[in-house]
């Protein structure tokens, strides 16, 4: 495949061969415009024989142009071979009418002149050398049948008897001044092949340079504006039509305060702060043309032309609205941290008193003799005593640092135990069946207690959503990948399950749909779970059941 350079070589070859025709045609056409005119007008110097000979290589020289033309056109690889061809021919066409035109006597002789520099010009130094030799070669061989009579001579009388030696001095000065014209030309047309050599591999090193720089400006992941001194847009990078939803066709040529209402201002502010040894940054929000919020960051540097002018501004900006997020997050979190370690303290200090006040009740009832509604008012409060200690103990186990003691736990024993304790609750013993599988291998490292707890909120949470009674079907599975084992554990009910709307809430910490629900179950489960370097996944269906998938690393 022809590379840059070579496609620019045969561009600029091409383009000295039309030159070379177009002036071959230009000096027969004159030709044949003066020799028509001395006919006319001189009627006496030049009898009709020799002027049809002239017209006759006239009307060659066309033909041959227009069977060149069609070379060119449909065979253009081979333009080399072309342009020797013409050139031989041309010489040969000019042999022919410096014959015609006096031999040694001709006026056209410089026309063989014309042909080397042509050479020269196309072919360069190797052309002019070749065509000077044609063109002495033919010039003496012509010269030479003409004197001594071996060709018929068409103007008879037009040159004296020169003896052989002016004969022979014409010829070799004629072959010296073309060889002197050969080398001159051909030096100079070197020169100019150098020079124009060195101009391609700078427009080409030109071209790739502004290519790469404008891959690189269209493909950075920051916005890029570029405003002349009247604040109209003249470049307008890919990056940039992403943030304002805007295309450069949209925008070119438009002021910047139409893209983004108000910048002019804050660059005017960043200058003079820059002026002054402050930063050259700021942040502002921006709506685009879509409809979407962002927070960009701004910078604005000079734009200076090939004569360090500043003719305009470069504006660049950057999508830091997902930074401006993470900041917001970390305050939150630092917010949620302190107000978590406050409640924490807080329930502590609560749950002491109700310690109190639950002991306090029980000696009172033991002690008094009460009946009817007192009694039952006094059951009534040991019991929310029982449900605050209750919400208090689940709040502090979410909210305080998790410790893992991790040893090897066997799955099966635990889900078995939490089972065993669960259908002595009045939540278990209503009809309620669980089954259980397991498979492969259910050995992991983890928290024994806390594993318990984990099974124990998800059979709770199952009971609850089948108040009328239904299935749990607990199941194990092992699956093995390249470094270590996983030990999967779904455990599904028929129950009532989940509203889509309520889905993105279930762990969110005090959300619950029960009544009297702390909403520290599934929170707590989460936190567990993740704590031992597992996951949880699940999935629910209203009307249909919810089917929870813990996954805990194997031992």
């Amino acid at each position: 495949m022809p590379t840059e350079r070579t496609k620019l070589r045969n561009s600029n070859l091409r383009q000295n061969i039309e030159i070379f025709m177009f002036s071959r045609v230009l000096i027969i056409s004159v030709l044949l415009g003066a020799s028509v005119i001395f006919q006319y007008s001189e009627k006496g110097l030049f009898v009709a024989p020799q002027l049809v000979y002239l017209y006759s290589l006239i009307g060659l020289t066309y033909f041959l142009t227009a069977i060149y033309i069609l070379l060119i056109k449909f065979a253009e690889k081979y333009l080399t071979a072309i342009a020797y061809l013409q050139l031989f021919f041309d010489v040969l066409i000019i042999t022919g009418m410096v014959f015609i035109t006096g031999a040694v006597e001709s006026i056209f002789s410089f026309l063989y002149i014309l042909s080397i520099i042509s050479a020269s010009i196309i072919l360069y130094r190797p052309g002019g050398f070749l065509t000077a030799s044609l063109s002495g070669i033919l010039y003496g061989v012509m010269v030479d049948l003409d004197y001594y009579g071996l060709i018929p001579t068409i103007i008879a009388g037009i040159h004296p008897n020169y003896n052989e030696s002016y004969v022979f001095y014409n010829i070799f000065i004629n072959i010296v001044a073309f060889y002197i014209v050969a080398f001159l030309s051909g030096y100079l047309s070197e020169q100019v092949k150098k020079t124009g050599e060195e101009l391609i591999e700078k427009r080409i090193d030109f071209e790739e340079l502004k290519i790469l720089n404008n891959n690189i400006i269209q493909n950075i992941q920051t916005g890029l504006i570029t405003i002349d001194r009247q604040g109209r847009i003249i470049s307008f990078n890919r990056q940039a039509e992403i943030i304002t939803g805007r295309s450069l066709r949209e925008v070119y040529r438009s002021h910047i305060d139409e893209v983004i209402p108000g910048i002019l201002i804050d660059v005017e502010e960043s200058e003079a702060s820059q002026a002054s040894g402050g930063l050259n940054r700021w942040t502002r929000e921006f709506v685009s043309n879509n409809g979407k919020r962002y927070f960009l960051g701004f910078s604005v540097s000079p734009f200076r032309n090939s004569q360090n002018q500043q003719v305009g501004r470069i504006i660049l900006f950057l999508d830091i609205t997902h930074i401006r997020e993470m900041e917001e997050e970390i305050k939150r979190n630092d917010t949620l941290a302190n107000l978590g370690k406050f409640a924490a303290n807080l329930a502590h200090e609560i749950r002491n008193p109700l310690g109190s006040m639950s002991g306090s009740i029980q000696l009172l009832r033991k002690e008094l003799s009460l009946s009817g509604s007192n009694r039952d008012l006094m059951d009534i409060v040991l019991k929310e005593i029982e449900r605050l200690n209750h919400l208090i103990t689940n709040f502090l186990m979410y909210a305080r640092p998790l410790t893992v003691k991790k040893e090897p736990v066997d799955l099966k024993k635990v889900i078995d135990e939490t089972i065993a304790v669960f259908k002595n609750t009045p939540k278990g013993s209503v009809d309620i069946n669980i089954t259980t599988e397991f498979s492969g291998n259910t050995m992991i490292a983890g928290d024994f207690m806390q594993l318990k707890q984990v099974f124990w909120n998800l059979l709770l949470n199952a009971a609850d959503a089948m108040s009328a009674g239904g299935h749990i079907a607990i199941k194990t599975t092992e699956t093995l990948s390249a470094k270590d084992g996983v030990v999967s554990v779904s455990v599904s009910d028929s129950g009532t399950g989940i509203e889509d709307e309520i889905k993105p809430l279930i762990f969110d910490p005090f959300f619950s749909t029960k009544d009297g629900g702390t909403g520290l179950g599934l929170p707590t489960v989460k936190l567990i779970i993740e704590a031992h370097g597992g996951s949880m996944d699940i999935t629910s269906q209203k009307g249909k059941g919810t089917d929870v998938t813990v996954t805990l690393p194997g031992k």
